[in-house]
């Protein structure tokens, strides 16, 4: 497949011989020599004893794979993995035979052969595994910098790099077991055999229920609802052009993604008239074909109805991450590269076909209890949405979720992977916990709520969600009552960028330009469930942080261990910061806009925050003891406000007490370890001590003045009307939102105070 390289030569003058230059001429012609030497070994070597012991000593690692393994190998397809829970019992396999249906390419579309060979690989029936003009065409590219790079694999190469070889590996190096393998390959197998594992192991990226498309028999079921026998020209050639970059091509991600599949697929309509497999006449027709309106979007009913959908979603997702960090590949890496999403389809495809046992963290019994009590809430309306996630606090284990309401009406998963607006419950992550951790403030520091100006502009002010100000109160009284002014105030003092690195430090994923209005949960896209509740989680755990997992072992299928979960804490905050921001978030359940969950459990030591975002479109309760964290949230896909703002706390409740029903071990009413106590930060006191010695000596020069003055009789005047009484004194009125971009505390409900992004800041 060509793909453009951002690499042109040298223009004005410049060096011609730059190291970059330099490097690409090196390995354009040590690939150029690789044909030749294999050239040499396919021509030389009388029986393949000799020839496996010369490719041996070549490729030092690599082993020399007998006939059976190899055959193995290029079954794997059939070889189905399975998800287990952390007692081991099964969850099941991670795809149904509905997904995996294997087909051969006699049983294939002819329009589909005949596009990926005229696409893929047009010397296919009649190479012994590598193709030399390919490759020199490729090494070619790659000596004189060439806008194209066609990469010069062949089919065959292509099966080899997918099943046998390591993606961190160099191209060279790589491209040297690449070669042989291909070339032992054809020794071996047939054409057919090839095509046949070919065209089951190609992975198609996600369907419209989001399920993993692997194998051309479920692409042409998943993106069209057909069988692959029955795909038409059109269809066969949009199946074909994704095959290189399925996530590219996926006309289920959106509009962009369908009109760069429709390019895609004349392309390849383009290289199936250069291959005389189809007429000019056929390539009109097929190029003009409506390719959005024969996608099938209709419900997937044979994953809707599986027993765990979500967690067979999370599990495919979750243990590629884990395979491709047990190769030790950065994700942050790969997407500074562009290249994330691709690398992660091509674990996904190694997930489904490489017949491992995925041992999980969630235990069953709390996985169902926690998802029949979140359906027995009362939403009062079928789009209303839920998101919940029960992590071990010690460990970041993710013991249960719930990822929504019904998988067959809606297939995203609200607890690890939607992100939504935080609200209040940002604030003790964000500005409390890192105030105490700094020294900034105490839990008795007086902070003065009243009328605030955001930064940066002429004259806008931050309100509460009452539209008042209660003047002076301490950092616990404003955390209690979710008051926006005193978190600004702490943020401020702390540093925004200071306060968003204790976020960095636990993965949080931080957009660029955020300012002060994330102090009040003002972030350009927010985090998910799963996120925030391991930030809670940290503040349980003493202030070190475990990032929140859900894979803790993955064999192969000879029950080898190749990926171990390994704990990686981070100390976020002084241990004394987390318990004295735990402290007070203890008031919140016992007296505070929690109290509705703290009359509910009063026999456990609880903490937790609540939270409502502008407009209450998302609300929130976060809550956690020294043992678990359980976080829940509750909104609609596409924001709009929430009708009740008492159901993310009514949904905490019916979890938190079911799960406890269910293992009475759970939480054991321990109480968190204590720390030492904070000397008295001042913080604002001396401001509201000079208001205060202001109001002093104002009351005692009005007394001085009365006593000076005579009594004063009002004499009777028919001729003027009663005036009214004057305006009320005080700070409080004329309230104005922050403009876009500013944020602003959001107007609450009279149960949950406000704290959501300002107008601008949607999700």
């Amino acid at each position: 497949m060509a793909m453009k390289k951002g690499i042109r030569p040298e223009k004005n003058g410049a060096s011609r011989w730059t190291p970059e230059r330099k490097r690409r001429i090196l390995r354009g012609s040590l690939f150029t020599l690789l044909v030749f030497f294999s050239l040499f070994i396919l021509g030389s070597m009388a029986t393949v004893g000799a020839t496996a012991g010369y490719v041996a000593s070549f490729l030092n690692e690599e082993p020399v794979r007998a006939k059976d393994d190899l055959r193995a190998k290029i079954s794997s397809w059939t070889q189905t993995s399975m998800a287990y829970f952390r007692d081991d019992s099964p969850i099941g396999k991670l795809s149904s035979d509905a997904d995996r249906k294997v087909v051969t390419m006699d049983e294939v579309s002819p329009h589909l052969i005949d596009a990926l060979i005229s696409t893929e690989d047009r010397q296919f029936f009649t190479h012994n595994g590598i193709n030399p003009k390919s490759i020199m065409r490729a090494g070619f590219q790659m000596v004189t910098g060439s806008e194209t790079q066609t990469g010069g694999s062949t089919i065959t190469q292509q099966l080899v790099k997918n099943l046998f070889l390591d993606y961190r590996q160099r191209n060279i190096e790589r491209k040297s077991k690449e070669i042989f393998l291909a070339m032992r390959m054809e020794r071996f197998f047939s054409k057919e055999e090839i095509m046949n594992a070919y065209i089951n192991s190609l992975y198609f990226g996600n369907n419209t229920s989001g399920r993993n498309m692997l194998g051309v028999q479920a692409a042409a079921q998943g993106l069209f609802g057909v069988d692959a026998k029955d795909l038409n020209l059109p269809q066969a050639a949009y199946i074909a052009g994704m095959v290189q970059r399925p996530n590219a091509y996926n006309p289920f991600r959106g509009d962009k993604y369908l009109e760069n599949g429709k390019e895609r697929m004349k392309e390849v309509l383009e290289n199936m008239v250069e291959n005389k497999k189809i007429t000019k006449k056929e390539y009109k027709k097929a190029a003009s074909y409506d390719i959005k309106a024969a996608l099938d979007t209709s419900e997937d009913t044979s994953i809707a109805y599986q027993k765990y959908p979500y967690i067979t979603m999370a599990v495919e997702d979750e243990a590629a991450k884990a395979l491709l960090k047990a190769d030790g590949k950065d994700p942050q890496e790969l997407s500074e590269q562009g290249i994330y999403r691709d690398t992660l389809d091509k674990y996904k495809q190694k997930v489904l076909t490489g017949g491992y046992k995925i041992t999980t963290t969630l235990d069953p019994k709390l996985y169902q209890a926690m998802n029949e009590a979140a359906r027995k809430v009362d939403y009062g309306d079928d789009q209303l949405q839920v998101g919940a996630t029960l992590l071990d606090v010690k460990s970041g284990a993710t013991l249960a979720f719930v990822g929504g309401r019904d998988y067959k009406k809606n297939q995203h998963n609200h607890a690890l992977d939607v992100r939504r607006q935080p609200g209040s419950t940002i604030k003790p992550l964000l500005d409390y916990g890192p105030g105490l951790d700094r020294g900034i403030i105490s839990p008795d520091s007086v902070i003065i709520d009243e009328p605030l100006r955001a930064r940066g502009t002429s004259g806008h002010v931050y309100r509460n969600y009452n539209d008042k100000y209660a003047g002076a109160m301490t950092a616990r009284e404003a955390l209690m009552t979710s008051m926006n002014i005193p978190a600004i105030k702490v943020l401020r003092a702390v540093g925004v960028q200071t306060g968003l690195d204790y976020l960095r430090k636990m993965n949080f994923p931080i957009s660029e330009g955020m300012g002060e209005s994330v102090a009040i949960g003002g972030f350009t896209y927010g985090f998910s469930v799963q996120r925030m509740t391991s930030g809670f989680a940290m503040l349980g755990n003493q202030g070190k942080f475990n990032e929140p997992f859900l894979i803790s072992k993955i064999e192969n299928p000879e029950g080898e261990v190749i990926y171990q979960h390994k704990a990686d804490p981070v100390q976020v905050m002084s241990p004394k910061a987390a318990y004295w921001t735990t402290d007070m978030l203890k008031d919140v359940v016992r007296k505070g806009t929690g109290v509705r969950i703290g009359r509910n459990f009063s026999g456990y030591h609880l903490a937790g925050k609540t939270g409502t975002t502008n407009d209450t479109k998302d609300v929130w309760f976060i809550g956690y003891t020294p043992e678990v964290a359980l976080g829940t949230w509750i909104g609609y896909d596409n924001p709009r406000q929430v009708g009740n703002d008492l159901l993310a706390k009514q949904a905490w409740i019916n979890m938190f007490r079911a799960v406890n029903n269910v293992d009475p071990n759970l939480v054991t009413g321990a109480d968190f370890p204590k720390q030492p106590g904070y000397d008295f930060k001042c913080f604002e006191c001396k401001k509201e001590k000079k208001k205060e010695k202001k109001k002093e000596e104002k009351k005692k020069k009005k007394k001085e003045n009365q006593k000076k003055e005579p009594p004063h009789q009002p004499q009777p005047n028919p001729g003027t009307p009663p005036q009214p009484p004057g305006p009320p004194g005080g700070d409080e009125g004329g309230v104005i939102f922050p403009p876009p971009g500013h944020g602003g505390g959001g107007p609450g409900n009279g149960h949950e105070p406000g704290g959501g992004p300002g107008p601008g800041n949607g999700p």
